[in-house]
């Protein structure tokens, strides 16, 4: 529970004493701020216990002040704090009856805190039970997941999960098909929110991979999530309450369509065998969920690779795998299909990881890219640059690729071949007409120069002619571009181009 002003109070080590009875003194606090200024409130953020010794309040305290200390205090309301520690035997003896007054009137909770406590020590009070409540969101958080999962792998699967959900989140849960028609559902939803649900579905259904949405409905706010794959989605779980979501509810929520996921390919899996729920269980270690992940793949008897592994991807023509390619190693493999391309976690060393990619590439007309050995906690990493090497490989027809070999190429094996000479041909046409005219070698200097950083003595003697003359065909070279050769931009790009056009030779 989020700690008040009254069981700041209520701790018998800190000696605090309220001096405003009869106020709200149940608020949370979120904070504790030490301020001096006649206006702390730019610096506020709403929930914050005020700690000051009124140095700057001088003789508004002492003496009287009334209306200025009635501004003060406003200024701390109006700014959502939740109460005011005044420190005394500094500056100010006591609270003066005018600023507790004020308090009073203001609606403010007002604390006299005596000289043997320091500001230091409530600051450390506050942010250990706020240190305690986030912990406690953790494991409340944890626990729950633990629940789901055995509620998705329950016979009740969906219908249990939908009501441990709505518990939890305080609100109302109903999972539909992609027509609307709800499947699962508690407490029992209205026709008429049902509708609601079914118009924003519909709106939904076309767009290809995950999509969500949120909006409010009645007095309450609406997220809306697809759950499974395909342009149309498998269904969809809507979620809402009164409030907001919290992080942790959020969490909870996404945990649930990832469930729902895997159990949704589960019970299809008799029709469809077991790849798609290998693919269920990939897309949810790839998100970050190998906690959710590592039951199901145990209970399937298939427990998840153990670090280090390699991440596989593998583009082309897959239509026919598994039964037409090469199974991954067994028993230290996850390997599923995701979005028309082959993905696969492989243990046992970076060997396995080549020797399946390489059968692979032989057994079919396929690119695979492969990542750096990584853990869980770098798996969306290596994902991705297995993607990239994929990605390269199937431009330059290379097969298999490990993702340190990308740059082995440079950047003209990255560029596709007939853009690139596309670019490099239009870039320089303009001087291979002009040498093509016969009346200069404007491209060799270019190169020769280019390649001399632009020093001129070292480029005219590498061509064999006077620096004079190299300076002439320079200038020329910029008239005809129409582009300035002191650019890096400009200089760049055309070596480029230059190195593009001897590929093609």
């Amino acid at each position: 529970m989020p700690l008040t002003v009254r069981d700041l109070v209520s701790t018998p080590d800190l000696g605090l004493r309220l001096l405003t009875d009869g106020l709200d003194v149940d608020q949370p606090i979120t904070w504790v701020h030490v301020s001096e200024l006649i206006d702390p409130t730019p610096f506020l953020s709403g929930g914050e216990l005020l700690l000051t010794t009124g140095i700057t309040l001088g003789g508004r305290v002492a003496d009287g002040g009334g209306a200025e200390l009635d501004d003060y205090v406003r200024r701390l309301v109006a700014a959502a704090v939740v109460g005011l520690g005044f420190g005394t035997g500094l500056s100010h003896v006591q609270v003066s009856a005018e600023l507790i007054e004020a308090a009073l009137r203001q609606g403010l909770p007002l604390i006299d805190v005596p000289r043997r406590t320091p500001f230091i020590a409530i600051g450390r009070a506050v942010s250990g039970a706020l240190a305690a409540d986030e912990y406690a969101a953790v494991a409340r958080t944890f626990t729950a997941q633990q629940a789901l999962t055995r509620a998705a792998l329950s016979p009740a699967g969906p219908e249990l999960l939908v009501r441990l959900l709505a518990r939890q989140l305080g609100g109302w849960v109903v999972l539909l098909d992609p027509a609307g028609r709800p499947s699962a559902a508690h407490p029992e939803i209205p026709p008429a929110r049902l509708d609601a649900l079914a118009a924003e579905i519909a709106g939904l259904t076309g767009h290809r991979g995950a999509v969500s949405s949120g909006f409010p409905l009645d007095a309450d706010i609406v997220s809306l999530q697809s759950v499974g794959a395909g342009p149309r989605g498998r269904a969809f779980l809507a979620v809402g309450r009164a409030g907001r979501l919290t992080s942790a509810d959020r969490h909870l929520v996404n945990a649930a369509v990832m469930l729902l996921t895997i159990r949704l390919e589960q019970s299809g899996a008799a029709d469809r065998g077991p790849g798609r729920l290998r693919s269920a269980l990939l897309r949810l270690v790839l998100s970050g969920q190998r906690e959710l992940a590592e039951p199901i793949a145990d209970d399937l008897a298939e427990p998840l690779p153990a670090e280090p592994f390699t991440v596989l991807v593998a583009i082309g023509d897959n239509a026919g795998w598994p039964a037409g390619l090469p199974g991954p190693p067994a028993g230290r493999s996850l390997a599923g299909a995701l979005d028309s391309t082959l993905v696969a976690l492989i243990g046992g060393g970076a060997g396995d990881a080549e020797d399946w990619a390489a059968r692979l590439a032989s057994a079919a007309d396929l690119a695979v890219g492969l990542s750096p050995p990584t853990g869980y906690d770098g798996i969306a990493t290596a994902h991705r640059r297995a993607r990239q090497a994929a990605d390269f490989g199937l431009r330059t027809g290379s097969g298999v690729i490990e993702f340190g070999e990308i740059s082995m190429a440079g950047i003209t094996g990255m560029i596709d071949t007939a853009a690139g000479l596309a670019f490099a041909e239009s870039l320089l046409q303009p001087l291979t007409a002009h040498d093509e005219s016969g009346r200069g070698d404007l491209v060799v200097s270019l190169r020769t120069w280019l390649a001399h950083h632009g020093q001129w003595d070292p480029s005219a003697n590498a061509l064999g002619i006077h620096r004079h003359t190299l300076r002439h065909r320079v200038d020329t070279v910029e008239q005809l571009l129409g582009r300035s050769l002191d650019s890096p931009g400009t200089r760049s790009e055309l070596w480029l181009a230059l190195e593009l056009l001897d590929a093609r030779r």
